[in-house]
């Protein structure tokens, strides 16, 4: 074999063992995207779902902003949502911001509260 030989197959061995596959790298996920009508019912009832999974006595306001991401394909129905919250506790005594992570896979799953934490100002 000559030497241009010998390095073409170095760098094709070399190429090849870069190469991860997806499967091996876990999920793909999509940018984040700012969710353009936050005042959607189906947004609107994830955040009220949000603050009754989290278990801390609070009333839910309204979700004040929110974002997507779309985890496989981007194109695919399985989401990630990260969700600030206003929300009051249940004696009314102010109201506070929360931000919750929901991951929802549509028609074969019930959505997950991934976390739910106060926003300190």
């Amino acid at each position: 074999m000559t030497a241009c030989s010998l390095l073409v197959l170095a760098a094709a061995a070399v190429a090849c063992a870069v190469v991860v596959s997806p499967a091996a790298a876990g999920p793909y996920l999509c940018p984040w995207r700012t969710v353009a009508h936050v005042d959607d019912p189906f947004i609107q009832s994830l955040g009220k779902w949000a603050v009754e999974q989290s278990g801390a006595g609070l009333a839910f306001d309204k979700v004040e902003s929110a974002r997507a991401q779309g985890v496989g394909e981007c194109t695919s129905m399985t989401r990630n949502y990260d969700l600030v919250i206003d929300a009051s506790n249940r004696a009314g005594a102010g109201d506070d911001k929360y931000r919750a992570g929901v991951f929802v896979t549509y028609m074969t799953q019930p959505q997950k509260l991934l976390f739910f934490e106060r926003i300190h100002a």
